[in-house]
């Protein structure tokens, strides 16, 4: 019998699951910042603005709780 580790994905979204260590992004198109937020053993989400918004341990914390309370 061959044990196999779950996909989980490639990229950026990929190392925000398996390290567990979320990831803010600016950039210059349409969307400007990018926050993804790994919620354990449920995932990661991933949010955008359209507005350039500073890393905050606060939304952070507040993200992770309301959907870690969801899932």
């Amino acid at each position: 019998m061959t044990l196999q580790a779950p996909f989980l994905g490639q990229g950026i979204v990929g190392e925000v699951a398996s390290t567990g260590n979320h990831q803010w992004l600016f950039s210059d198109t349409l969307f400007q910042t990018i926050a993804i937020i790994p919620l354990g053993s449920s995932g990661v989400v991933q949010l955008g603005s359209t507005q350039k918004i500073l890393e905050s341990t606060k939304i952070l914390e507040q993200t992770t709780r309301a959907l870690q309370e969801t899932c």
